[in-house]
């Protein structure tokens, strides 16, 4: 049988606004294999999406790094005899192996390494939502392409889990403190004060965050009176349920404002380095972006490790007073 693609193997985040395309391929294609390949531990995203047939992992720093992985994974996807495939992913390995896989046709965007491998490309428009861009996509495919929204899907496993973890129906927020890039992160003694305020109003604080943010979320799980410290312990889908039930989630320009507005949650995300027309806001009519105007932002398409500046004024001007004032006027 033939098949469709859509390849996205950048971050957790943008296989998350990735996932309108998989829909998109499935209600135009009903009759054909849907396969997505994505980056090595963004896998679990979209378990239990009724739109893939196959899901193919792309394990870059391990055994399908360098010129061999690109190998590798164009042989895997050659057996599904891929018709079209979308490319929202810039990237030159993403490209060289749809080309070497034999995929008839490949669009992707006209930047970026990848766009030498491309049959037709599609201009990559600032101002849009990344969701929007990757839709257009689908449109010069000629796929349903409007009114699509990103949706993550857990099952009876992962429902059942958060229950037993949450262990009640007591009204909760959660804040999700990290973030790859540290220029991204609010100070954490300001989510401390936005969390004892709201501990003092009856609401408890839930702590997210992956693995490799445990300090950052320990921390501030100390910090807060009653505050459960969840990080680590949840997979993505189990995470997004989360979220799914919380009164609101109150993080960063990173990737849980994309899993929470993906979940139909209401979520407030805090903008320092980075800019709304970037194309990164969280995708929902439950989305808070929080900002300041300073000079020097945007810094950067991701923000840094460190600040250019060294004045971290972008995030340090945003008071905890500012985003308790937002949220009880908007919540």
């Amino acid at each position: 049988m033939a098949a469709v693609a859509v390849v996205q193997t950048a971050f957790i985040g943008d296989v998350i606004l990735a996932t309108p395309l998989l829909e998109s391929a499935r209600k135009t294609h009903p009759d054909k294999t849907v396969v997505a390949v994505v980056r090595s531990g963004c896998e679990n995203l979209l378990g239990n999406n009724p739109y893939v047939d196959e899901i193919i992992t792309w394990d870059k720093k391990g055994e399908d790094s360098g010129i061999a992985g690109i190998f590798r994974i164009a042989k895997k996807l050659s057996r599904f005899r891929i018709k079209t495939v979308l490319i929202p992913h810039r990237s030159f390995r993403s490209g060289m192996a749809l080309f070497l896989s034999g995929a008839k046709e490949r669009i992707g965007f006209d930047r970026g390494g990848g766009v030498c491998f491309h049959t037709r490309s599609v201009h990559y428009r600032l101002g849009l939502h990344e969701v929007e861009r990757n839709l257009m996509l689908a449109k010069e495919a000629g796929w349903e392409w409007k009114g699509l929204k990103p949706a993550i899907f857990p099952d009876d496993k992962d429902k059942v889990l958060v229950d037993e973890i949450l262990g009640g129906n007591d009204p909760f927020c959660v804040f999700a403190p990290g973030s790859v890039w540290p220029t991204k992160m609010w100070p954490g003694e300001y989510y401390r004060e936005t969390g004892e305020y709201f501990s003092k109003k009856g609401l408890r604080v839930v702590i997210s965050g992956g693995k490799d943010e445990k300090e950052i979320c320990t921390k501030l799980a100390e910090d807060i009176p009653g505050a459960l410290n969840l990080c680590g312990l949840f997979t993505l889908r189990q995470s997004g349920e989360l979220y799914r039930r919380s009164r609101f989630v109150l993080t960063g320009d990173t990737a849980p404002q994309h899993l929470a507005a993906a979940m139909g949650a209401v979520v407030y995300s805090i903008f320092g380095p980075t800019i709304s027309r970037f194309g990164f806001w969280p995708y929902t009519e439950k989305g808070t972006v929080i900002e300041t105007d300073v000079s020097c932002r945007p810094c950067g398409v991701h923000g840094h490790k460190t600040c250019p500046n060294r004045t971290y004024q972008c995030m340090r001007r945003i008071t905890s007073e500012e985003v308790v004032g937002i949220i009880e006027k908007t919540l």
